[in-house]
């Protein structure tokens, strides 16, 4: 077996899969929430972990998969590059508007602590799920999400087959720079 293989969602990947300060340091926040047990308590969408990432924006019971990728940004140590979400697609949009976007088709391979995005419902509709890029290896993508199921798991696609994808979110390691001395 090749010893660079890393399919341990506890750790952070090694340095060599890539990605930016902000990104892993966001992901590392993931990790942190994989290893605490972050799930529903008391029914869908609800109880204390849910209450955390809808950080007050949104009522219990509500989606909560957008709040947990902007949990874990606002809680890297670094200034959180937007705006703090409950919806994927609305998280999907502000990074499209700011180029750090980039579709499936594109030859660009996904990086640790990137963010990818789903569409439901319909390709042009305001449904949409959302996880954090834990690294890309062989043709799978391997991510962290939460609110796919009823706790923050590890998730394993073969990223040519994967279905209702939108695209990856990059945050440029110069935007976490910029931010910090403004």
């Amino acid at each position: 077996m090749n010893d660079k293989l890393q399919p341990d969602f506890l750790q952070l990947p090694l340095k060599e899969f890539g990605g930016s300060t902000i990104g892993r340091a966001a992901l590392a926040v993931a990790i942190n929430e994989l290893k605490s047990g972050a799930k529903e308590i008391g029914g869908a969408n609800s109880g204390e972990w849910v209450k955390k990432y809808l950080h007050g924006l949104a009522p219990e019971g509500s989606s909560w998969c957008a709040g947990f990728v902007s949990h874990c940004f606002a809680n890297s140590g670094f200034a959180i590059p937007f705006q703090y979400s409950m919806s994927a697609r609305e998280l999907f949009n502000q990074f499209v508007k700011k180029g750090w976007s980039y579709p499936r088709e594109d030859s660009t391979i996904p990086e640790p602590g990137e963010i990818v995005f789903w569409w439901r419902g319909s390709l042009d509709g305001w449904q949409g799920h959302t996880g954090i890029v834990h690294h890309f290896q062989n043709g799978i993508l391997h991510t962290i999400e939460g609110n796919r199921t009823s706790k923050v798991a590890g998730f394993l696609y073969n990223l040519k087959t994967m279905r209702r994808l939108l695209g990856f979110g990059r945050i440029p390691d110069e935007v976490q720079i910029q931010e910090q001395f403004m």
